[in-house]
């Protein structure tokens, strides 16, 4: 009985080891254009046994890479196609380095702190200002994304301050009085959505028996 740890390893799993004996014995073969024939009808073979692949894009190129694959890249025939690289096809890709930025506050996100570093380099103070009410609504809205609870105005611009290296700041009392930290979305879970398509209830009037 042969079991499968003693088996030599497939070069490609999804065809399956009938696949693989079936190269193995093509790559016996002396005649080249015996093996020419064969290998036409292993790729025939290869359609019909996954018809997944007719939908791939350039697949009669893919289904002879995987054939050179499977032969280990040792059979000696006349394609249509030339034969793949060893190196090219079993490359791995370049690892991408995981980003280590390390975030103030994470409820507000990257985004904010961006923001907020672009807003410093203004040279105008009324662009300045006019920057800080528009990040102060983003982070009222962010907090209120992530927390039942609203966060006070004067929280926001110690957070901005702190952010901004007290590059920027706004009179607390003008954010009071004009209610220049508005939320422009709605907290989780309000209840203060409008809600659609509802019909109102028809008073109940007994039958007449």
């Amino acid at each position: 009985m042969e079991y499968n740890t003693t088996r030599s390893k497939l070069a490609l799993r999804e065809y399956g080891r009938n696949f693989q004996k079936l190269v193995d014995h093509l790559r016996t073969f002396k005649e080249k254009e015996k093996r020419n024939e064969l290998s036409k009808t292993l790729i025939e073979m290869m359609k019909i046994t996954h018809p997944d692949l007719r939908d791939q894009n350039e697949v009669d190129a893919k289904l002879w890479d995987d054939l050179y694959i499977m032969s280990n890249y040792d059979l000696d025939i006349d394609g249509p196609f030339p034969k793949p690289i060893k190196k090219s096809i079993e490359a791995k890709p370049t690892r991408l380095p995981y980003p280590k930025n390390i975030i103030k506050y994470k409820h507000y996100g990257k985004t904010i702190e961006i923001l907020i570093e672009k807003a410093s380099k203004l040279k105008d103070d009324q662009e300045k200002e006019s920057a800080v009410v528009q990040i102060g609504k983003i982070m009222k809205s962010f907090f209120g994304m992530w927390n039942k609870e609203s966060i006070d105005n004067s929280v926001i611009i110690e957070h901005i301050k702190e952010l901004s290296d007290k590059k920027l700041t706004i009179d607390l009392n003008k954010v009071q009085e004009l209610n220049l930290f508005h939320k422009v979305t709605k907290e989780r879970g309000s209840n203060s959505y409008p809600r659609k398509n509802i019909r109102p209830k028809r008073p109940f009037r007994k039958r007449k028996m």
